[in-house]
């Protein structure tokens, strides 16, 4: 960062590719994605269908839910170490009084249950910012269709499953890949909960590529990361636009 750039042709690329913390951030980042992406899609979806209804004060639902998005990740971090704390946190309280073992949660050894927190943490976050993309998609369901359903003698569940989610797949589609690139970019959660010094099996690329630029001032082996995690988003992303034709149901 502070001396003049000095060629070295491709010995970033494979230091970053021999470097066992590259690959484990990648792990990590793959495994918090698939469970924020599918949970954050599955609760919005829901959520929204059900604000979607006739009930009295929806308008105020709808700000509770979405106020999370709008909430710094220093203050959200703060409420969930009282949820999440082992001695005194209110889940491992719950869990002990139902004669379950407490966990440690962020701060656990095991990396899958310590990126499942957080994926949980960042499914409160960002859920309210999904479902207003639902709100609106499910707005525009024709009221007519539902009504035939209706008639037809199709339940509640059948009309959900097999009316509406096929109608808004555009929008469940466009969510899934807003969701995947904004879980493939997340830094401030990680940065937050887990700090920059964190060992290299609880690092993802972000904060690997934050790390080697602004802790050690490496911009070169921190530009190939970046590089690469582009890559990794850009291959993701026409995989999801390749299956589009098969997930979603265009109007004619």
């Amino acid at each position: 960062m502070f001396n003049p750039p000095r060629w070295i042709g491709l010995k970033n690329w494979i230091n970053s590719f021999t470097n066992k913390a590259f690959w484990l951030s990648f792990r990590n980042m793959f495994f918090f994605a698939i469970i924020f992406v599918s949970l954050q899609t599955i609760f919005a979806l829901i959520v929204a269908y059900l604000l979607n209804q006739k009930i009295r004060g929806k308008v105020l639902y709808r700000l509770l839910y979405f106020l999370p998005v709008i909430t710094p990740w220093v203050a959200g971090v703060i409420v969930w170490q009282s949820l999440y704390g082992y001695n005194y946190g209110i889940i491992n309280y719950v869990l002990r009084s139902l004669g379950l073992p407490g966990s440690y949660w962020t701060d656990s050894d095991n990396w899958m249950v310590a990126f499942a927190s957080v994926a949980i943490m960042n499914v409160w976050k960002g859920m309210g910012q999904s479902m207003v993309i639902f709100l609106a998609g499910l707005q525009n369901v024709p009221a007519e269709v539902i009504e035939a359903a209706h008639i037809d003698g199709a339940s509640a569940r059948q009309i959900f499953l097999r009316v509406i989610t096929p109608i808004i797949s555009p929008v469940v589609f466009m969510v899934v890949m807003l969701s995947t690139i904004s879980a493939f970019t997340a830094f401030d959660l990680f940065f937050t909960a887990f700090g920059v010094y964190a060992p290299d099996w609880k690092l993802v690329i972000n904060m690997l590529v934050y790390r080697e630029a602004f802790v050690y001032s490496k911009m070169g082996p921190a530009s190939a990361m970046a590089w690469a995690l582009f890559v990794v988003i850009l291959i993701i992303t026409l995989i999801q636009k390749h299956f589009e034709k098969r997930w979603v149901h265009y109007e004619n």
